[in-house]
């Protein structure tokens, strides 16, 4: 009896548990890598979005807190005339607005800072704010300090080997265009305008400087790994810092000619030999960089740094305290650039190395009050209108002549190379920025409101601002948008050829 009740109660425990599994639903498990790695992806973008924010925030933050410390110094060290209501505190507010509006103009908009600081610099100037005419003694101090960053930082990558191997190419699209706007101008200024043609010239070394240091981050980044049968950084930036040169030296001798009096002799002399004894100054001073300081020095670096950047600070006040102007330009580029080519054999890189990053720090502390202080000198008068309208035209026919011939003159490469080329040949704006206001400076130094050569000096200023805020941002964005276009016929050539 007990092994029947035992049989059916086995029986029965089989049959609840057949029916609890089919009443059961099945449970079913499945794993998708894909979806987990894209969890994954989504989940480290945020945190690196996150990272960024915060890497950002610190920043700006530790930039304020060094903005404020350092008002605080002036202001302990030198009393009133740091205080709210004193004489530097505007300049220094300036700078800070012209900063602060370049870098939000260039995270959302991705343009040059500079064109926020000279428009701050312009609107300070209108709303009564600020007047660097009235800082004359600090305007001309840093306008002296200015030219050495500028041109110190570009020749520092200059490239020596290839400037020998490719002279033909880099003076002749360093010089030509050049040569022919500053002519085109100096004909149309006195044309249209009666101006002066030794002024006219004046005004052509300034407005006829290629403006590279502006687009040469984007010409790297549209370069980089690729195989375009050209040395694209080096050709714009050797060919425009021979641009450059032109423009800072034979801007200094006629300068000096127009402002320095003197022995007649003694000025045609000045000016006939400045940028020769500038040039053998700078190369001098440069091949010292062989031997000193000694290679195992403790402080070889710092030492360096200070060796070209004291060098050409030293160059520039001397040259123009005895008016020889334009000679210390041209010493700073010949210096660095020899400098950096004897750097280079002991294994520092060109445009990559301790000099370079303290040019670069330098440069993007003094860029904000170099453009806002020129656009202070902006002042719009009953004939302002007048001039624009024909300065508009100038610039018009100077910028086609500019284009023209530097096309002319790349007849080698390219169509698309040559459309390239002219994209970058648009800006004007650093030298332009530094040397506008110089003549107006010395004008109100020399104490004659009425000469006739602030009239002239008005015009120089006027023409030249314009010339920055039209070709900058039109120079820019050709050269960024159409420079991955241009620049890819070479490489699918190469990639048709290996196909076939």
């Amino acid at each position: 009896m007990n092994e029947d009740d035992t049989l059916l109660a086995t029986v029965a425990n089989r049959q609840s548990t057949v029916m609890r599994e089919s009443e059961t639903p099945e449970l079913t498990f499945t794993y998708s890598s894909e979806k987990n790695t894209i969890d994954d992806v989504e989940k480290e973008k945020e945190y690196n979005a996150c990272i960024a924010a915060t890497g950002t925030f610190l920043h700006y933050f530790l930039l304020l807190l060094l903005g404020l410390a350092s008002w605080g110094l002036l202001w302990c060290a030198f009393g009133d005339e740091w205080s709210w209501t004193g004489k530097w505190f505007r300049p220094a507010v300036v700078v800070a607005i012209a900063w602060t509006a370049g870098d939000v103009l260039q995270m959302t908009t991705t343009l040059p800072p500079c064109l926020a600081a000279i428009l701050t610099g312009i609107t300070a100037r209108h709303i009564g704010y600020l007047d660097m005419r009235h800082y004359t003694e600090i305007d001309g101090f840093m306008r002296k300090i200015y030219p050495v960053i500028i041109l110190g930082k570009g020749s520092l990558g200059w490239n020596l080997s290839y400037m020998k191997t490719n002279w033909k190419q880099v003076a002749s699209l360093g010089v030509l265009p050049w040569t022919a706007e500053v002519v085109t101008l100096a004909i149309l200024m006195n044309v249209l305008l009666e101006y002066p043609w030794l002024w006219g010239f004046l005004l052509g070394s300034i407005y006829a400087s290629v403006s590279c240091p502006i687009l040469m981050p984007t010409v790297v980044r549209l370069t980089a790994g690729k195989n375009l049968g050209q040395n694209w950084p080096q050709l714009i930036c050797t060919a425009g810092g021979t641009d450059t040169a032109l423009s800072v030296g034979v801007f200094g001798v006629i300068h000096s000619f127009i402002m320095y009096d003197g022995d007649d002799a003694y000025r045609y002399i000045r000016a006939a030999c400045a940028l020769l004894v500038g040039a053998a100054a700078g190369v001098m001073w440069g091949s010292l960089a062989q031997f000193l300081p000694h290679s195992r020095d403790a402080f070889l670096t710092e030492l360096r740094v200070l060796f070209v950047v004291i060098g050409g600070l030293f160059a520039s006040f001397l040259t123009t305290q005895f008016g020889w102007g334009g000679t210390a330009g041209i010493a700073v580029l010949a210096c660095n650039a020899t400098a950096a080519r004897q750097w280079a054999k002991s294994g520092w890189r060109l445009n990559n190395n301790p000099a370079s990053t303290a040019y670069r720090v330098m440069w993007s502390a003094v860029e904000p009050a170099l453009f806002a202080y020129t656009g202070t000198f902006f002042v719009i008068q009953s004939d302002t209108t007048k001039v624009m309208l024909v300065g508009f035209g100038i610039l018009s026919v100077c910028l086609a002549v500019r284009l023209i011939v530097a096309f002319v003159v790349c007849s080698k490469m390219s169509i698309r190379e040559r459309l390239f080329v002219c994209c970058t040949w648009v800006p004007k704006s650093i030298v332009e920025a530094v040397l506008c206001p110089v003549a107006i400076n010395a004008l109100i130094v020399l104490g004659n409101p009425d000469d006739v050569r602030i009239k002239y000096a008005e015009y120089l200023m006027n023409l030249i601002v314009q010339a920055i805020l039209i070709t900058t941002p039109i120079g820019f964005l050709l050269t960024n948008h159409l420079g991955p276009i241009l620049l890819q016929e070479k490489r699918k050539k190469c990639e048709n050829e290996s196909e076939s």
